[in-house]
């Protein structure tokens, strides 16, 4: 048999050998790919070698990479490793972890460490560091304003409350403004003694201070306000005007004055608070040592200065009263201090004489002037005396 003849025969069975290695290299592409097999680009394919793929040129951040892994593309990255391996590696900000391989900068150090660190003012340490001193616990420069009293250096500190002219507060330098104890009489005060407020001292021919600025004394004075006969309407509306007076007068105890006058319903022996400490004028002038004092001597610096501390001594004033503080014998009262008619009179008394007219003073003070000077119409406006009870 010739070869040609063999070569015809074996011919159908190369053909199958052919077709079957062509199949297989068919399912090992698509296996690999996915799909027919690019004769153009194939033999450019990375293969098994364990070669890197080459590079894109592109940033390997997550922009590039939307693979099915399911991590979250702004927290991964597609750089693979030597090998293909293409783990993703998760920037969570825990110190020292990136994807672009950089450290985060450490926390900076607390206050209190003695490092002036960003954000900080001053810091002179935990040791040091303090709200009475120069650089506070929160590493801010001491300053006046910030409501804490630098030691030494501010005697107060109200914040946005600081204010030049409010009495009782702190200025804007930080130091007290008026108040009671700077022995400057101001704003509701009575008195200051400044040191010598609530130790029971006092200046001569007057009474002690508190140390409230109040006097340590019952206060007494004549009213700014002249009034008709009549139109005091009677001992209880005269008690009201003495005690309107007072609250115009910012006096603190406005509510318990009391008028020094009588009619048939009201007299000071029966109706006043019989005080066993001193009788004290607005101006600070002692008049009398306590209720016996008063009654039995009589006000001895004179009783003429008025709420708002204008003197005004030779004044008119209805009283209705005897020395004793009962009703006056003569009963002169305007009836009842109800009328303003020329025909009715009113019991007076006179405020003061100047001591410098010696004779007079003495008459004065001998023959009770003070509540019995003499009577007088009732359509003439005279004063009135405002004790406190």
């Amino acid at each position: 048999m010739s070869s040609r003849g063999l070569m015809t025969r074996n011919h159908p069975l190369l053909l199958s050998l052919s077709w079957s290695l062509l199949t297989i290299g068919c399912h090992s592409s698509s296996d690999a790919g996915g799909g027919p097999v690019d004769l153009e680009t194939a033999s450019s394919s990375p293969t098994s070698t364990g070669a890197d793929p080459p590079t894109t040129g592109l940033p390997t951040t997550s922009a590039t990479s939307s693979t099915s892994t399911g991590v979250s593309l702004d927290t991964t990255s597609t750089s693979s490793s030597s090998g293909g391996s293409t783990g993703a590696e998760t920037t969570d900000n825990e110190p020292g972890t990136s994807s672009s391989g950089t450290t985060e900068p450490a926390p900076s150090a607390s206050c209190g460490d003695a490092i002036l660190d960003p954000g900080e003012e001053c810091d002179l340490g935990a040791a040091e560091n303090d709200n009475h001193g120069a650089c506070t616990i929160e590493c801010k420069l001491a300053k006046c304003g910030d409501q804490l009293i630098w030691t030494d250096k501010e005697s107060c500190d109200n914040g946005s409350e600081n204010n030049d002219s409010v009495y009782g507060g702190c200025t804007t330098q930080c130091k007290y403004g008026p108040r009671c104890g700077d022995s400057k009489l101001q704003g509701p005060e009575e008195c200051d003694l400044g040191l010598d407020n609530g130790t029971g001292e006092f200046l001569p021919n007057s009474v002690p201070c508190t140390d409230t600025c109040r006097f340590a004394a019952k206060m007494v004075f004549l009213s700014s306000v002249a009034y008709t006969g009549g139109e005091i309407e009677g001992s209880e509306k005269a008690h009201e005007k003495c005690q309107a007076l007072a609250v115009t007068a910012g006096l603190d105890n406005a509510p318990n004055f009391k008028a020094w006058i009588s009619d048939a319903q009201f007299n000071p022996a029966n109706g006043f608070t019989h005080a066993i400490v001193p009788y004290v004028r607005r101006d600070g002038v002692r008049i009398a040592d306590d209720w016996n004092d008063l009654t039995v001597n009589g006000p001895d610096e004179g009783l003429h200065v008025t709420e708002k501390g204008v003197s005004l001594p030779g004044t008119y004033v209805w009283t209705g009263t005897a020395a004793s503080g009962t009703l006056a014998p003569n009963t002169l009262t305007c009836q009842g201090w109800s009328k303003s008619s020329p025909g009715d009179k009113g019991q007076l008394g006179l405020s003061g004489i100047d001591k410098v007219q010696k004779d007079a003073w003495m008459q004065w003070i001998n023959s009770d002037q003070w509540t019995l000077y003499t009577d007088y119409g009732c359509h003439n406006a005279n004063r009135i005396y405002c004790f406190e009870q």
